[in-house]
């Protein structure tokens, strides 16, 4: 293993011994049961599986340590530093990334795909993805984990250079019992545009921690989420988008829908910096509760500097409209179906976004069961 990854694992194991776990606010009288048994993850923790990974032939896919000394000291952990307990243990197993390399003004018309599967009671990855100028791509992750997982985390860090498009879409089908941790972030510069899709629709618990960093003019970030809670799953969601220059965009939009005792916290944060003008930001969540025992909670945030911008932000939880269930099944419809049909119109706009229709037909198909 190169010497720099070796460094880099070290120093991640000392600042593990010296941080503290990351807390999170849920918001009062609201609270997520995160039932890790931390003990357990410190000792049993590994590197997970190399993900199976399809690609072109004209993407690049490596190890961060056949890259040489000046590439991991430019991309290693430089969007997501070991700045607190998990992800310093995350480094000190994982700091060996799986890269992935799209040329410049190379357009890959199929998905790459990432098969991630985790099998070992406790493990971690890290995943860097380079999108070169003018590159374009859509990927598709698929997240798993065997019935004995206990916790799983993930390290991604996307950077696309100016003009490049990419869109990364993730399944996560983790089985009860696993908890898993994610934390995506994305570099974007010059006239750049990222698309994030997150699809919890697993039972175990799932946090995922998503950011853009909109850094030159014209970058641009739309930020996906949904959450289909069965059972008792949980879900912590969280979708930032940084404004650091002029003329960026960012929408996000969340949406959950939470049956039996399932529970779910979205988390949405716009920050403009002082020098960032003339930036649009925009966020919602909307939670559709078809458990008497489900639970959520929202917690918008805009953090604006900048007085030439236009923000905003909104949230909406409720129940099924009974006027429209009425409706459908007066005109014939068993009430069941007529309920999974409002459940998928509710999810179906966020889905309609993916460009790709294969990639959008196989998604509505693996809802389609969720809800059923």
């Amino acid at each position: 293993m190169d010497n720099t990854i070796i460094q880099l694992k070290e120093q991640a194991a000392q600042k593990f011994t010296k941080l503290e776990l990351p807390t999170q606010n849920h918001g009062k009288g609201f609270a997520l049961s995160i039932n890790v048994d931390w003990e357990k993850v410190f000792r049993e923790i590994r590197k997970a599986e190399n993900p199976v990974i399809i690609a072109d032939e004209r993407v690049k896919v490596c190890r961060l340590s056949e890259l040489g000394e000046e590439f991991i000291s430019k991309y290693a952990q430089k969007l997501v530093p070991a700045e607190d307990k998990l992800l310093a243990l995350q480094y000190s197993v994982a700091a060996d990334a799986q890269v992935i390399i799209i040329p410049k003004n190379i357009v890959i018309e199929n998905p790459i795909i990432i098969n991630t599967k985790a099998t070992a009671i406790a493990s971690a990855e890290s995943i860097i993805v380079i999108a070169e100028a003018g590159a374009q791509a859509t990927i598709v992750e698929n997240a798993v984990s065997t019935e004995n997982v206990h916790y799983k985390s993930q390290i991604l860090q996307l950077y696309l250079q100016s003009r490049a498009k990419i869109t990364y879409c993730t399944l996560h089908q983790e089985k009860a019992g696993t908890h898993s941790f994610t934390t995506k972030r994305a570099e974007v510069l010059q006239d750049a545009s990222v698309q994030w899709f997150d699809f919890a629709i697993g039972k175990g618990f799932t946090q995922v921690q998503l950011r853009s960093h909109l850094r030159e003019a014209g970058a641009e970030a739309q930020q996906y989420q949904v959450m289909i809670g069965i059972e008792s799953q949980q879900g912590d969601i969280n979708s930032d988008a940084y404004h650091e220059h002029n003329k960026t965009t960012s929408v996000m939009l969340a949406k959950g829908i939470l049956s039996d005792k399932s529970r779910a916290m979205h988390r949405g944060t716009i920050r403009v910096e002082k020098n960032a003008a003339n930036c649009q930001g925009h966020q919602r969540s909307d939670m559709l509760l078809i458990g008497e025992e489900a639970r959520c909670n929202a917690i918008p945030v805009l953090e604006v500097e900048n007085d030439d911008v236009s923000c905003s932000h909104g949230t909406t939880m409720g129940q099924i409209d009974e006027e429209q269930l009425y409706y459908l099944v007066s005109r014939g419809l068993d009430e069941n179906l007529a309920r999974q049909m409002l459940v998928m119109a509710f999810v179906e706009p966020i889905v309609q976004k993916i460009e790709n229709e294969t990639v959008r037909e196989e998604i509505m198909e693996l809802i389609e069961q969720q809800v059923k």
